[in-house]
């Protein structure tokens, strides 16, 4: 009984066999993917998973500054608006600038991708850089002391791709501020933009007052923050924010170009 046991447990196996001898014969193809092929479909699988957190960075530093500033100006001028009708027409006036510049730097987002829907060359900028941080400055919805070394909006000084970087880091900076921060004319945020051309590198340094209430957990809390450390970290720079001494600094160095970028980041991966 044992050995009829045995010989009738290996049917199956005989059987696959013969089915495969069979099919190898008559010419059917074997349809599983090639190991090429495989590695081809989870290159464009990480080349898209790449575009999409390049646009969730575009949009939540974009869209999510506009609405932030946009909600301050528009609660401000609603608590002042029987007594002080000077104060709710430069309010109006600063939503209206904010979600003007919003659209054409949402068409910017946009344009990461093409009209097939493929990923657009990296190295690409889109959206503003420095050059435009004028009006981003003017009408973000706090008081800000800029300071500058060097030329930083000089596209010969600073690459664009690094500028674009720059001003969305500057962006989610003003952000933060405007959210958890207690700036007033008498304690401006504090922004320091600058060339340092012996590090080959461009420094970005934002102080603002912490306020006095902890800041309110928000679903998604902190996204803006990791953002601007990829960003950093795409270009071979760094970023770091954090309490100190009484206010919260965030601090970014990126290099002036992209082809020091390149061998910045090289040089990261290779000390890993």
């Amino acid at each position: 009984m044992l050995r009829v046991v045995a010989i009738a447990s290996c049917l199956p196996y005989v059987g696959l066999k013969t089915a495969w001898t069979a099919g190898s014969r008559l010419g059917i193809p074997d349809n599983s993917p090639l190991p090429e092929d495989r590695l081809a479909a989870a290159e464009r699988r990480a080349a898209d998973l790449a575009v999409r957190n390049r646009l969730a960075r575009e949009l939540h530093d974009s869209v999510g500054h506009a609405l932030s500033a946009v909600t301050l100006q528009a609660g401000a001028a609603r608590r002042v608006l029987d007594r002080d009708p000077e104060f709710v027409r430069e309010a109006l006036t600063a939503i209206e600038e904010t979600t003007r510049r919003t659209v054409g730097e949402l068409d910017s987002v946009l344009g990461l991708l093409r009209q097939d829907g493929e990923p657009d060359e990296e190295g690409t900028a889109y959206g503003p850089g420095l050059d435009a941080l004028g009006g981003l400055l003017a009408h973000c919805g706090v008081p800000v002391a800029y300071e500058r070394e060097g030329d930083p909006e000089d596209p010969g000084v600073v690459d664009p791709v690094v500028a674009r970087e720059a001003y969305r880091i500057v962006q989610e900076g003003l952000s933060n501020a405007l959210r958890h921060g207690a700036g007033d004319a008498a304690s401006p945020v504090r922004l320091l933009i600058a060339v340092r051309e012996r590090e080959r590198e461009l420094m970005i340094v934002m102080e603002n007052p912490l306020g006095e209430r902890p800041a309110v957990a928000r679903p998604g809390g902190g996204r803006g923050l990791r953002g601007v450390a990829e960003r950093a970290v795409l270009l071979g720079g760094r970023a770091e924010a954090g309490p100190y001494d009484g206010v919260w600094r965030l601090t970014a160095r990126l290099p002036l170009t992209t082809a020091e970028a390149t061998g910045t980041a090289d040089r990261a991966e290779g000390r890993r």
